[in-house]
């Protein structure tokens, strides 16, 4: 085994290895990213630079809607619940692919399905899987436990 002086690879007999911030490693930043600067920093603006134009968020019907999109969510969702704090579980790559599981805590400040503003701190929990390429988030697809947190609102009997 020889490492090269630059430590850009590693051989191997006849075989080398290129020694690289690995792909997926790059993705879940950009995941952790939207986590930590957009949705607890309340910076709109990151929306720009890490989300493609193109990006398709299945949780819309029809599903697409794009950078601006992505950014009329982040409001509304401002809109209705403050104080919002989504921690990161488990974050898990895999080719374009990052899997989040993650545990949001928020207080119901607006109106939501039909229950004017209590003020209650509510957790929400869900897994997100994305699909990033070139430092950008190309989809989403999302699947949220809405129980507990419409339980807590009254909103659906407990």
């Amino acid at each position: 085994m020889n490492i090269d002086a630059n430590l850009n690879s590693i051989r191997f007999g006849k075989h080398s290895r290129k020694l690289t911030m690995s792909t997926e490693a790059e993705n879940k930043a950009v995941v952790r990213r939207f986590y930590e600067e957009v949705f607890n920093q309340k910076r709109e603006e990151v929306i720009d630079e890490i989300v493609s134009p193109d990006y398709v968020d299945y949780g819309h019907n029809p599903p697409g809607r794009g950078r601006e999109g992505a950014k009329q969510d982040f409001r509304g969702a401002g809109a209705v619940f403050s104080d919002t704090h989504f921690t990161i579980d488990d974050l898990i790559a895999t080719g374009d692919q990052v899997i989040a599981r993650w545990t949001g805590t928020l207080t119901h400040t607006g109106e939501f399905a039909g229950v004017p503003a209590t003020n209650k701190s509510l957790k929400l929990e869900g897994i997100s899987i994305y699909r990033v390429a070139n430092g950008q988030i190309l989809e989403t697809r999302n699947g949220v436990n809405w129980m507990p947190l419409l339980q807590g609102l009254g909103a659906i009997a407990g």
